[in-house]
């Protein structure tokens, strides 16, 4: 084939392709608007909606080079598109200075990974990023006692167990005054906390949302369920926003929440919470590992607080030995 027919061919196959691609985004987005997460299939593109933008990475190059003026006019809509559901995340972080009489605090999330027993490695992770308050998931019951020994700093603490490997807990250096689980249906993993704040009374919850590995479990199970974690995780985040829009207290919640910030049910959190890794963070802040890949592919963990309290910085820490990247927020009370 001569280069000629070559570059020719290529074009045409770049055009066809890019404009399914295009017509592909529009219809996808569109659903998007009208019916969020209704559908699980939908709800499904909208968990991973960060990767529906990397056919852009190729086509875009493609049609620089061979001029498709076309194309590129209708590549501007998935570039518009992940500019703005992405970029907000890359815009300066807005970062609270801390000349406040306010004291400032700093959380932590961190999912621990169940079979993951290195404790010396753990604590390193928790030692460098310094948190006031530690809210894990994914402990198992009989490691309780050696997460807690590697943590000599932290006095206090309370863990409730759901199962043999998804136990939520925390440890603290601030004193605990209660603790209750959350009701069970519909929340498997929740905990919720009273703290003593410098004398101010301070919610924490701990939560661990439904999970997302359905692509692990065997074909004839996935559509239900997929149907039903997603249910399952509605839920949850419905009886959070509850607990929040009942509360008497600042609140902050610690959460594995097993979705992203392009699913319906963050939305429905960040209508009466901040995301604080959103609010002041920078980068991805992508927080999952999947597989061999050595790198976090989603952000799923979270620190969430009410409008009470402000963000002052929030970053993604070291692993620990975990398939999760805990989440580190320093907050502080807002000033009336």
């Amino acid at each position: 084939m001569s280069r000629h027919r070559f570059r020719a061919s290529l074009k045409h196959l770049t055009q066809l392709l890019g404009w399914l691609y295009v017509s592909a985004i529009a219809l996808w987005f569109g659903l998007r608007l009208i019916f969020f997460d209704q559908f699980w299939w939908l709800a499904l593109l909208n968990t991973i909606a960060f990767y529906l933008f990397v056919p852009v990475v190729l086509l875009l190059p493609l049609g620089l080079w061979l001029r498709l003026r076309g194309l590129l006019l209708g590549l501007s809509l998935p570039i518009a598109l992940f500019v703005g559901l992405f970029g907000p995340l890359f815009l300066p972080s807005g970062t609270v200075p801390d000349s406040t009489s306010q004291p400032g605090f700093k959380v932590m999330s961190f999912n621990l990974l169940w079979s993951n027993e290195d404790y010396a490695q753990i604590a390193q992770s928790i030692r460098s990023a310094d948190p006031d308050i530690v809210g894990f998931q994914e402990v198992r019951p009989p490691n309780v006692g050696a997460l807690t020994a590697a943590l000599p700093d932290y006095p206090y603490s309370v863990f409730h167990q759901s199962d043999n490997s998804h136990t939520v807990g925390l440890v603290s250096r601030l004193p605990i005054a209660a603790t209750e689980p959350f009701p069970n249906p519909p929340f498997e993993r929740g905990l919720r906390t009273v703290m003593d704040l410098e004398g101010t009374p301070l919610s924490v919850i701990v939560a661990h949302l439904a999970p997302n590995n359905m692509p692990l479990l065997p074909l004839g199970e996935f559509v239900e369920q997929t149907k039903d974690r997603y249910a399952r995780r509605a839920a949850e985040v419905e009886l959070l926003k509850q607990a929040v829009q009942t509360r008497d207290r600042p609140t902050v919640i610690l959460c594995d929440c097993n979705m992203t910030d392009t699913s319906q049910t963050h939305a429905e959190l960040r209508s009466v919470l901040t995301d604080s890794f959103q609010q002041v963070g920078w980068g991805w802040g992508h927080s999952l590992r999947v597989g061999g890949i050595p790198w976090p592919l989603q952000r799923v963990d979270y620190v969430w607080h009410t409008a009470d309290l402000q963000s002052v910085s929030a970053q993604v820490g070291d692993r620990g030995g975990s398939d999760h990247y805990p989440v580190v927020a320093t907050l502080r009370q807002q000033t009336s």
